[in-house]
């Protein structure tokens, strides 16, 4: 099996004056947060998919909520909503513990 390598180049313009590993750190740290926010975002509620704008920035900030709170409980988020659309009372336990 053979590995293939390939290169890119990406241009950016900027005002910054820094050394280019600074801007490499700056670049991979965009990327960080598409991966850790935008990403399980779209890949659990479809958002990407979704046609309804208008409205909806309080429905985005319940669904980061719950992908935090499912986060700071090690639970995997896709497997999560799954199981807790056929078990609201066990997602209700989860948000509301007596």
């Amino acid at each position: 099996m053979h590995r293939q390598v390939s290169q890119e180049t990406d241009y950016a313009i900027t005002s910054l004056v820094r050394i280019p590993q600074d801007f490499y750190a700056l670049w991979r740290g965009h990327w960080q947060v598409e991966n850790c926010l935008h990403h399980p975002r779209d890949t659990v509620f479809g958002e990407d998919a979704s046609r309804s704008r208008k409205g909806a920035a309080g429905l985005m900030y319940f669904r980061d909520v719950l992908l935090n709170l499912l986060r700071l409980n090690n639970l995997s988020p896709l497997r999560s909503i799954r199981y807790f659309s056929a078990n609201p009372n066990e997602l209700y336990r989860m948000l509301c513990p007596s």
